[in-house]
């Protein structure tokens, strides 16, 4: 026998709680399955870069911004791609959204808002987030999740893995779940999907996109159970091949497939914050893009087009042990000092480090003669100062001092762009374009591609899936 619910919500992280706390302050009896021991999904995983124009903390600043500014500066960046309804529903909740943390006292980060440039930037500041990355979301809104657990309007279910749907009468009324090894079942009015991308499942993203490199710093529990399902179901998946790689993962132990955003990312999304002191080779040992390119778009569509989408960050000791231009340290690696680089080093997995050229060329496999010409030939362009090949302009250090460093750094994915195909009513569509009954989807789900399109807007992640998280909570509740 089912209990029921007015919502069956499956997924607790950004979407699902946002859903959840909506529902249950207006009333709702809503239950949620979790696959995890813990609530928070991504949250304790993401940068938490969120984004709106129009927002309170904007006005506090005096920056002036609006939707339709937030609009027009997406479609700028990613050609007119995505979902452009979805988008400006997403762009006109996102000023909503914000101003709800705010109120609910969010510890905005200092520097905040600004424009970043790990993405191609905004034309003005509206890039906002907490001073502990996402996880200061996760704090802001899980005592409005505890109370709602605590009046009974919101039940949850951990350590329960999903099986399946039932219909009711023609509407998707049922979930199914595993847990303690016996199966369960929950009926409610709407099902609403907030399960997370597929970006930690290698298998099933090779059946995305083929035979691409795959490195992955995506979320653990992204393993996209329920996006196989629903697609078995004969929801239609959309949006892959705008599939965009982000560059900096390091895989600390090789093979792996694996790198971590918050544990080991080299700083070359641009040089906006770090001038390179050194060059970058791909497999034949040769330059392929001016390092002081400031354009990340630029600069993640250069490294797709090398082999396996990985490529060695080459520099020497004094490279490393340069200060930048206020006087402080900034190696490669962000949050890293000098001194762990050069212990990584000594493990000659994903840092090499050698006392000559030929000998770093052993090291990480690539070839000592082109490797060496590359060198000597960039050696020059600081001497005379001009790089004739890629227009480099800031050439101010040699790489002629040893000992000599290099860092294989992959193009790994933090998010997946493909995802299960909804309407402006987040309703989940079908291959035929059809209403399947009962079922909505908000979150990475959705896909990336959805909300940011073919390239990374800053904030079209996390605040989507908010904001359409709480979006369900009062359309499913009026």
């Amino acid at each position: 026998m089912s209990q029921k619910f007015d919502i069956v919500i499956i997924g607790a992280g950004t979407a699902g709680m946002a859903c959840a706390i909506e529902s249950a302050q207006r009333g709702a009896t809503v239950a949620v399955i979790e696959k995890s021991h813990q609530v928070g999904g991504a949250m304790h995983w993401s940068g938490g870069h969120m984004s709106a124009g129009g927002t309170q903390l904007q006005r506090r600043n005096d920056i002036k911004d609006s939707i339709d500014d937030h609009y027009e500066d997406i479609i700028r960046i990613n050609h007119s791609t995505g979902d452009l309804k979805l988008i400006r529903k997403a762009v006109e909740e996102a000023p909503i959204t914000l101003n709800w943390l705010d109120d609910l006292k969010f510890p905005w980060a200092p520097e905040c808002p600004r424009i970043i440039y790990g993405h191609v930037p905004y034309t003005k500041p509206r890039t906002q987030y907490g001073v502990n990355k996402a996880i200061s979301i996760f704090e802001t809104i899980k005592p409005l999740w505890d109370k709602g657990v605590a009046t009974g309007h919101i039940r949850l279910f951990l350590n329960a893995t999903f099986s399946g749907l039932s219909e009711v009468d023609d509407r998707y009324k049922i979930v199914h779940y595993h847990s303690a090894n016996q199966e369960h079942s929950l009926e409610g009015e709407h099902i609403v999907i907030t399960s997370g991308g597929y970006g930690s499942n290698h298998e099933y993203f090779k059946e995305k996109h083929g035979d691409i490199p795959y490195s992955s710093s995506a979320y653990p529990d992204s393993t996209g159970e329920v996006m196989i399902y629903m697609e078995q179901l004969d929801a239609a998946f959309r949006m892959a091949d705008y599939h965009l790689p982000s560059l900096g993962g390091l895989e600390l132990e090789p093979g792996s497939h694996r790198a971590n955003f918050n544990e080991a990312w080299a700083m070359v999304l641009t040089s906006v914050y770090r001038q390179p002191r050194d060059i970058y080779v791909n497999s034949d040992g040769e330059r392929f893009l001016a390092e002081d390119e400031i354009n990340a778009d630029t600069r993640e569509r250069a490294v797709i087009q090398q082999k396996d989408w990985v490529f060695w960050v080459i520099f020497d000791e004094a490279g490393l042990m340069a200060k930048d231009d206020n006087g402080m340290d900034n190696p490669i690696i962000i949050g890293w000092d000098t001194d762990r680089i050069k212990e990584e080093a000594t493990r000659g997995k994903a840092i090499f480090v050698a006392d000559d050229i030929p000998a770093l060329a052993a090291q990480t496999g690539l070839p000592a003669a082109a490797l060496a010409t590359t060198i000597s030939a960039f050696n020059g362009m600081v001497d005379n100062g001009e790089d004739p090949d890629y227009g480099r302009s800031y050439l101010k250090h040699k790489i002629s001092q040893a000992p000599y460093y290099a860092v294989k750094v992959f193009a790994s994915l933090l998010v997946t762009f493909g995802g299960l195909a909804v309407n402006e009513n987040l309703q989940i569509l079908n291959r035929d374009s059809n209403v399947m009954p009962g079922l909505y989807g908000a979150g990475e789900v959705l896909g990336l591609g959805a909300t940011s399109g073919d390239a990374f807007c800053s904030g079209m992640a996390i605040t989507p899936a908010l904001s359409f998280g709480r979006l369900l909570g009062r359309q499913l509740t009026d």
